[in-house]
């Protein structure tokens, strides 16, 4: 039972953990690779959440949510504007290109 009470608590609180855009990170949109005529490649950015808490799997799209958010987060800092999916999600990673795109 004390390991239900420790482990009970880390549930709840992962349920209302969420990342944090950067300024701009809104305005970076996800792009299909067909859409890049008019962008120019910047570079690649790793996200990484948890993808189990307390051994339970957490919820895929949820983890597509977050890892899309710092892939966001990181094409700002690449000066980016656009980016595209460029893997699964594996072990709670996923890789992403970051492109500047004439909009």
């Amino acid at each position: 039972m004390k390991l239900l009470n420790g482990i009970f608590p880390l549930l709840v609180l992962s349920g209302c953990a969420s990342v944090e855009s950067v300024p701009g990170a809104d305005a970076v949109v996800l792009l299909e690779k067909h859409q890049l005529a008019d962008c120019q490649r910047l570079g690649s950015a790793n996200a990484q959440v948890l993808d189990r808490i307390a051994f339970v799997e957490r919820d895929q799209e949820k983890m597509a949510a977050e890892l899309l958010k710092l892939g966001q987060n990181e094409a700002v800092k690449l000066g980016g504007n656009a980016l595209t999916v460029d893997s699964d999600i594996q072990h709670g990673s996923r890789r992403f290109v970051v492109y500047r795109c004439q909009r």
